[in-house]
């Protein structure tokens, strides 16, 4: 396919002249290559063709609302290994940024869902983190918020010396924002409420799973939420100045589903230290506006449990989503097996994003054909979110996985 494309100079030099006259009106980043450039050119055309439809709510044909539109990108994994996300110019991440602040597309928020880095030492763990967040947030104009996932600790050392600690990975997260975050002191998690078009706010609430004091569980394969957390997600994040116009997006890494090896969940490498379902029954009962008391069990040590006790009953905001990543692969599932599950309610969604460099490829999922370096070496997610409709348009940037029973984007949810 590349070499098709090469030969097609004609039509190199139309788009050269359309990104010119009529793409980003703002000064672009500046690409590794010309083909690296001539790619993108094509992923951002047909990414925006796709996302056109679905930027406003055109059901009043005299007063269209505009909707919430939102990039979603995740493991982006920036190493000194990986091709199309080295450390040095993380191509595929420059290019997410690049498309994002694009002023015609009026993209209102972008998300980073976990494994920014593959670490190596702590020395280029740290390293690599650096060069995420400075790309992340270089000339990104938009609010943008990213989370922590499992490879973001480093613990796949044998070495604990070579682990990031809970402070260290704040420390690398503090001052890279753009954006105001109700912020913790010391922590990764937060919550920022976003201007909704249509009116209201959208409040990106960010779960970290690396949130332990020490070194007591591998965050390189469990996912942990603090006593001091989960606390805070339910007596703050989810209450604290949240009014009816507020609507909820809870970013985090793993998949919530079990375990299963033999692939039949997106979760088959990792697991939740209190189960996959101490956050989602949390968020039950916000959306059906009760109480919840309970205690989630430790599967590693039973002296660490989970209690929660949290009343909703007078609490007001919607959740929309989580959004996440781990599996590489783009992916939407129902969260299942709730005790306190609604039967008034839609089921609780989450949305996956694929892995963004091809160099990282997923060994179970991600089936989608991938170039390094090529056309298809790049990859993530672009939402419209109608909140007065409660629905959610997804296209996407790049290849995809046709693979997931969908011959083609737009993939239009309710919730």
């Amino acid at each position: 396919m590349a070499t098709e494309l090469k030969k097609e100079t004609g039509i190199r030099l139309l788009l050269v002249l359309c990104f010119i006259f009529t793409g980003c009106d703002d000064k672009p980043y500046e690409l590794r290559s010309y083909n690296y450039e001539f790619y993108y050119m094509i992923n951002n055309k047909q990414a925006a063709d796709r996302m056109a439809p679905f930027m406003y709510n055109r059901t009043d044909t005299a007063n269209p609302v505009e909707r919430f539109k939102l990039v979603h990108i995740s493991d982006v994994h920036v190493s000194d290994r990986s091709v199309d996300n080295n450390y040095k110019s993380p191509n595929n991440l420059i290019e997410s940024v690049t498309f994002a602040n694009q002023g015609e597309l009026r993209i209102n928020a972008m998300v980073a869902t976990g494994d920014h880095i593959s670490g190596g030492l702590k020395k280029e763990a740290l390293l690599y983190l650096n060069s995420f967040y400075t790309h992340f947030y270089a000339d990104n104009r938009i609010p943008a918020f990213p989370c922590y996932g499992n490879h973001d600790s480093n613990m796949g050392k044998p070495l604990q010396s070579e682990y990031l600690s809970r402070a260290e990975l704040a420390n690398a997260f503090n001052n890279k924002g753009n954006y105001p975050l109700q912020r913790p002191s010391g922590k990764s998690y937060y919550y920022a409420d976003v201007k909704d078009p249509a009116g209201g706010f959208i409040r990106f609430i960010a779960l970290d799973m690396t949130d332990q004091p020490g070194f007591q569980y591998d965050t390189m394969k469990n996912a942990v939420f603090s006593q001091e957390q989960t606390d805070w997600f339910a007596n703050v994040a989810l209450k604290q100045d949240m009014t009816s116009r507020h609507s909820v997006i809870v970013l985090t890494h793993y998949p919530f589903q079990p375990y299963r090896a033999d692939a039949s969940t997106y979760l088959i490498d990792g697991n939740f230290i209190h189960t996959c379902k101490l956050i989602p029954e949390i968020i039950e009962a916000f959306r059906s506006r009760s109480s919840i008391q309970k205690t989630f069990e430790n599967i590693r040590q039973s002296s660490d449990a989970r209690t929660v006790a949290y009343d909703f009953s007078q609490s007001e905001g919607e959740f929309v989503c989580y959004l996440g990543g781990h599996a590489h692969i783009f992916a939407v599932f129902n969260v299942e097996g709730l005790s306190n599950a609604s039967e008034q309610l839609l089921p609780q969604r989450m949305i996956l994003c694929t892995n963004q460099a091809a160099s990282d490829a997923g060994v179970v999922f991600n089936r989608v054909h991938r170039e390094v370096g090529g056309i298809s070496s790049n990859s993530f997610s672009v939402y419209s979110i109608d909140t007065r409709q409660r629905k959610i348009y997804i296209t996407c940037f790049g290849s995809f996985d046709p693979s997931s029973g969908r011959a083609e984007f737009p993939v239009i949810l309710d919730y």
